[in-house]
């Protein structure tokens, strides 16, 4: 990765904004900036170098890392020694997302520092993934379809939801994943119709669709994806309601085009639904892009003025719930490259 570009344009918005320096927060932003995976730390960039500020027990992995050679400053992190080191700057800016701005302001009065919010401008710098990215995605992608190719020869009626989230858990570090990207949704029957069920004891039925949503973590990057399964077969109703999402699902893929907007894409898979007079049962955006979080830019939805480019990744994921029925959702990821 090219960490250094990186560091590179967020020492180029500092600038444009005249700012001395940036503190980050957010774990996923320090590591797309140092390369520092899951570490709780703060993140300050001046305009000449990296400074880290760590608990302890994070400090000798954080020295180990191939980051400490690019020029990063490790420090255990202490408040007393923190403030002093802030107190050199005549102001840092913080995104505005990750930390409490009244805290902040409380802080910079008791210790004499000045705090400023800025926009989460990384999230734009993140939307559009480089070919070290893309190939990490890839892998992370190829492991969640293997898992889900397993879980359909698993899945069997009476089986809990329980029971087949845990063995999809199993299944991603089997085969490579380094965790799960989100605790997998696995919803049965009339569960079905709510996108964020928590699996629970309830039995998978015969005929009824069992909505299985996961991903994957590889080397910090993740993959997304969404089968409705149906042990024994569909019933009728959920045939017929499967049959036309498929459709859907499929002709909005061939829709996509660098260029369009996620709102255009979105409007377009709606507007199929609506033709089918199914477009009240679907009731969430289309997509979202997906990288170091499972939930990043580009937006797909209604309101979204993202704008499809190359590098970008996002999913695709039209879905039809029926109150006191059941749902059906099909999600595939997209990786523009």
């Amino acid at each position: 990765m090219n960490y250094e570009k990186r560091t590179r344009k967020a020492i180029e918005y500092l600038e444009r904004k005249n700012l001395p320096a940036l503190l980050i927060k957010n774990p996923s932003n320090i590591f797309y900036l140092t390369g520092l995976l899951d570490i709780e730390g703060l993140l300050v960039i001046d305009h000449s170098e990296l400074h880290l500020f760590v608990p302890e027990l994070y400090y000798q992995e954080c020295i180990d890392s191939p980051s400490c050679k690019r020029g990063i400053s490790i420090q255990t992190y202490k408040p007393g020694t923190f403030l002093k080191f802030m107190g050199r700057y005549r102001k840092t800016a913080f995104i505005d997302t990750e930390l409490t701005y009244s805290g902040l302001v409380a802080l910079g009065k008791k210790h004499g520092l000045k705090f400023v919010p800025v926009p989460n401008f990384l999230k734009d710098k993140r939307m559009l993934k480089d070919k070290e990215e893309i190939k990490l995605i890839r892998k992370a992608l190829d492991i969640n379809v293997r898992v889900f190719r397993q879980a359909g020869r698993m899945i069997r009626c009476g089986m809990t939801e329980n029971e087949m989230a845990g063995e999809i858990l199993c299944l991603i570090r089997k085969y490579g994943g380094r965790k799960e990207a989100f605790e997998p949704i696995v919803a049965a029957g009339v569960n079905s119709a709510y996108p964020h069920h928590k699996s629970g004891r309830n039995a998978i039925e015969k005929g009824r669709p069992v909505v299985v949503d996961a991903g994957v973590d590889f080397g910090g990057y993740k993959s997304d994806l969404t089968r409705t399964f149906f042990p024994a077969g569909p019933d009728k109703r959920f045939s017929v309601l499967y049959k036309i999402l498929k459709e859907v699902h499929e002709r909005t893929m061939d829709f996509i085009k660098p260029g369009k907007t996620g709102k255009e894409i979105h409007d377009y898979a709606y507007g199929l639904l609506r033709k089918k007079g199914l477009d009240k049962y679907f009731i969430h955006g289309l997509g979202h892009g997906v990288g170091i979080d499972v939930h990043e830019k580009p937006v797909l939805n209604s309101k979204s003025r993202d704008i499809i480019q190359k590098g970008c990744v996002f999913t695709v994921e039209p879905g039809i719930y029926v109150p006191h029925l059941g749902g059906v959702r099909i999600e595939d990821m997209v990786i523009m490259d």
